[in-house]
């Protein structure tokens, strides 16, 4: 597995052959550092793989499998022809998806899945949605204890289209019913103002934030990754989405393997908001 630095330990310890990290370079620049992806490329070419499947659209994942004899990637044919010309001929064998969310109601899951097709995966002909098998690859061992309620912050409550006073009332809310409030140290700005004088805990990496959210009954947040790492440890999810193109997006990355409620921000302005999160929260 080929991960950046910001997500290297998102699988749990032992459940990797080998782990080959990028360091990042400062978003919103795409790629890594030259040195780092250097060092990548010649320990895999030294490890000698016979298979890349490439779900990254970043074109240095592409350099990354170079000489690996079976290079299965994404295209999306005519929707984007030069990109596809170009992504064809690094591929040996393309695998077709939309270029756009909207044009195939299909779980993100699914897709990736769709490039191990014809690899004799066990026979597994679609990727399973049994938390039992999913936990162990994330965590190692099963929390001690579980929170009632977990509340990713962070500056997606309004980038997607949420007004600061709703999404503020929202956690506030859920912070008086006993809720863990949860932020990355690059979020810890936005997270003041939402928690509103309310105790957050800042997750200086991926381990404490994985134990905290797998430590959860539920888990609120907008469509972050907070969202689909619950959704693979089978833990319910009040997830919220941006208003345009509401179907599609829910469809493509709703939490995949745990029961959830869906919400847009059309539904969560004002006192209402409020009302339709907490009902959703008892429920699940």
């Amino acid at each position: 597995m080929a991960l950046s630095d910001r997500n290297r330990d998102i699988f749990a310890p032992g459940v990797l052959f080998a782990r080959h990290v990028l360091e990042r370079i400062p978003w919103p620049k795409h790629g890594s550092t030259k040195e780092s992806a250097a060092i990548a490329r010649a320990r895999i070419e030294a490890a000698g793989y016979d298979v890349a499947l490439i779900a990254s659209e970043e074109p240095e994942a592409y350099g990354l499998a170079e000489g690996i004899p079976l290079r299965v990637g994404f295209t999306t044919g005519w929707a984007k022809p030069l990109k596809s010309l170009w992504v064809r001929r690094h591929l040996t064998r393309p695998v077709t998806r939309a270029a756009s969310a909207g044009v195939e109601c299909a779980h993100e899951a699914e897709i990736i899945f769709r490039l191990a097709e014809g690899l004799g995966l066990h026979g597994e002909t679609a990727p399973t949605r049994d938390p039992a098998r999913l936990r162990p690859l994330i965590l190692s061992e099963a929390p001690a204890s579980r929170d009632d309620i977990v509340v990713q912050l962070g500056r997606k409550w309004t980038a997607i289209g949420l007004d600061p006073a709703s999404a503020g009332t929202i956690v506030s809310t859920l912070a008086a019913r006993g809720a863990r409030l949860v932020v990355s140290p690059s979020e810890e700005i936005d997270a003041i103002s939402l928690a509103s004088g309310s105790a957050f805990i800042v997750c200086r990496d991926v381990m404490q934030w994985k134990r905290v959210i797998g430590g959860a009954r539920l888990v609120v947040t907008p469509d972050t990754g907070a969202a689909h790492l619950a959704g693979m440890l089978g833990i319910p999810v009040v997830d919220c989405f941006p208003d345009a193109g509401a179907r599609a997006q829910i469809a493509r990355w709703h939490p995949w393997a745990a029961p959830y409620t869906a919400f847009v921000a059309g539904d969560l302005r004002g006192g209402a908001g409020v009302a339709r999160i907490e009902r959703a929260v008892d429920a699940l």
